[in-house]
């Protein structure tokens, strides 16, 4: 009996040194994804040093995480006070780990004046920003000529002769878009991950924009199906922040709250390459965010905007982001003395997956986005370390038609490296 007592002692302890990991899942208000509210929701946000800290006193130093989106006492509470303080009604609030703050979503009375309430925030001692809610969208249009029946954006960069050398292996894609139908014959297998931050959809939502994005990238080859993707072997990392605007239409929008739930979950993820096929206002969250993930080395690849207004150009104009549009006779590159990345890349008649199996010509920026993130992939695996600089540098000459023969070239010349390296270190076994 005592020994009965002591193993159930032993094993209590053992519970208590390990962390426990609850679920506490995400609280939305319908609202957030409302756009007749969307003028009246805004975004604060507030330096947490709670977030990610180990509490003092714990033996084994392990943080007892309290699930995907546990936030600290210390902000709920700060939150419920600025709640009460401005009459304004929580619609969401979650940690933003990656740059140790705390965000909280907030309605404004529709009594109450949305600049004074914004004025009034930001000079609150308590607050590190305040922002309303921005709205982003798509862009990317259906092109239904049946006599563009051609993959003509791979076949004029020779993608066969590419894949022989390079199928963007083992490099992560975070696609920021609506969601991928993971079943498409062409995309079954071929997304790694996929998460969901839209709580709510309409009944009849498809994901028809994420789908084509997907299919430019990481189409399966040598299927009997359909197309070939520009990096089919990349892991492809589905995260879903945007919602049809209309059933069986490629238009669709996100918001502030949603692309920064994404944006957040790719950095954490430590993707390789983000694709962000969107445009929308300059939004200071989301540029911290981003400004984060280039300095962790991810590649961000955005759809510049078809014309330059306060309403659009974010985040393509962001420095240290690669902005591309679609191939266009009216397009003019920026000048040397701008500091923005522009790559012009085929966007028009592309040829790519639809939901339930289907396929079709889609054109736009965002295609564009797509084709350029895929060659990102290509290019990373022949070497990790590429900069950004040096990979912009290389995808700058893309639509030269002796673009191929880098990577034949490359590959040559990783392997004359690798084989001086064996002849070395053979050398030195002999020496030593």
């Amino acid at each position: 009996m005592r020994a009965h007592f002591s193993y159930l002692f032993l094993l209590l302890i053992t519970f208590a040194a390990f962390p426990v990991k609850a679920e506490e899942k995400l609280s939305v208000d319908p609202k957030v994804f409302d756009s007749g509210h969307a003028e009246r929701i805004i975004l604060v946000t507030y330096t947490d040093n709670h977030i990610n800290q180990v509490p003092i006193g714990m033996t084994n130093q392990i943080y007892r995480r309290r699930g995907d989106y546990g936030s600290s006492t210390w902000s709920k509470r700060i939150a419920s006070s600025i709640e009460t303080d401005y009459n304004l009604k929580i619609l969401s609030q979650w940690p933003i780990k990656e740059i140790g703050e705390h965000c909280v979503v907030y309605l404004v009375d529709e009594e109450e004046s949305l600049t004074d309430i914004i004025t009034a925030l930001s000079q609150d001692e308590r607050i590190g920003n305040v922002q309303a809610m921005n709205t982003f969208k798509v862009m990317a249009d259906t092109y239904n000529d049946p006599y563009y029946r051609l993959q003509t954006n791979i076949h004029s960069i020779n993608l066969a002769e590419i894949h022989s050398q390079s199928t963007g292996k083992n490099i992560s894609i975070a696609i920021v878009d609506t969601g991928v139908d993971i079943n498409h014959p062409d995309l079954k297998g071929q997304i790694y991950q996929s998460k969901d931050f839209v709580m709510q959809k309409p009944a009849d939502s498809v994901d028809i924009h994420g789908t084509a994005i997907a299919g430019v990238i990481a189409a399966k080859p040598n299927n009997g199906h359909g197309i070939v993707g520009i990096a089919p072997d990349s892991r492809v990392v589905s995260l879903k922040a945007c919602w049809s605007v209309k059933a069986n239409s490629l238009e669709a929008v996100c918001n502030s709250f949603t692309l920064a739930l994404a944006i957040n979950t790719a950095i954490e993820k430590k993707v390789d390459i983000l694709n962000l096929s969107l445009t929308g206002p300059y939004d200071p969250l989301l540029a911290r965010l981003i400004e984060k993930a280039i300095q962790q080395g991810i590649i961000i690849v955005a759809s510049q905007a078809d014309s330059h207004d306060e309403k659009s150009g974010f985040p393509a104009q962001q420095p240290g982001v690669i902005g591309v549009r679609s191939i266009s006779e009216k397009f003019v590159q920026p000048g040397h003395e701008d500091p923005v990345l522009v790559l012009s890349a085929p966007g028009e008649a592309i040829l790519t997956t639809l939901p339930d199996g289907a396929y079709d010509f889609v054109s736009g920026n965002s295609l564009a986005t797509a084709h350029v993130s895929g060659l990102t992939a290509l290019l990373l695996q022949l070497k990790r370390s590429m900069t950004q600089q040096e990979i912009f540098k290389l995808l700058a000459k893309a639509n030269e038609p002796t673009f191929y023969k880098f990577f034949t070239k490359a590959r040559l010349r990783n392997k004359a490296i690798s084989v001086i390296s064996d002849d070395s270190k053979k050398l030195l076994r002999k020496s030593s």
